[in-house]
């Protein structure tokens, strides 16, 4: 990551952690952005360079896939599962430092219905993502059936990030390499019952 970028990622997540911090500490509807923004170390005006309102700042920057990650899944010759796992593992270790404020974000999105909007729209740029990298990937299958497998990684991902954030487990690269092994099983369901 180049150094600018690097940077403007760092005061990224800066803002983010004060703006966590101060939502459960004082509950997200009392705290504003100026809160936050002293909170963090930064002037109003770079809060807004970086995000248009608190929520959006709870939510901290867009995960996108690691780019060395995304190539080397375009240009992998494995089994598809275990490229995918090597994806998901390189994006998501990236987080194992910030258990606990993604618990919190995951509990204060479930009282806030603009904080879940928005989560929930992460979550279907994600799966937007995968798709259209198993499209490049596989370009000769049809598309609905990589949306449909895109639905599946990201739910298993979703579910890992879940349980590992807000309870029992404690590996969130495991959980997510146990739950995305659910696909498959999962999906045989629909033959066997």
């Amino acid at each position: 990551m180049p150094q600018l970028a690097t940077r403007r990622y760092r005061t990224a997540k800066k803002i983010q952690a004060a703006a966590v911090e101060l939502a459960v500490r004082h509950g997200l509807s009392n705290i504003t952005t100026e809160a936050i923004s002293t909170a963090a170390g930064v002037s109003a005006r770079t809060f807004f360079n970086y995000y248009p309102y608190k929520e959006a700042a709870l939510m901290g920057p867009a995960p996108d896939y690691p780019t060395d990650a995304v190539a080397a899944f375009l240009t992998g010759r494995g089994a598809l599962m275990d490229d995918l796992k090597i994806l998901i593992t390189a994006h998501l270790s990236r987080f194992v430092d910030e258990r606990e404020m993604l618990g919190h974000v995951l509990r204060l999105s479930e009282s806030d219905p603009k904080l879940e909007a928005l989560r929930n729209s992460m979550v279907i740029s994600r799966r937007g993502q995968i798709s259209e990298l198993l499209r490049s990937r596989m370009p000769n299958e049809h598309p609905r059936k990589l949306d449909i497998l895109a639905s599946a990684v990201i739910a298993a991902t979703n579910s890992a990030t879940k349980d590992w954030a807000q309870g029992p487990r404690t590996d969130f690269v495991e959980a997510a390499h146990e739950y995305l092994d659910m696909i498959i099983p999962a999906a045989d369901l629909l033959r066997n019952n």
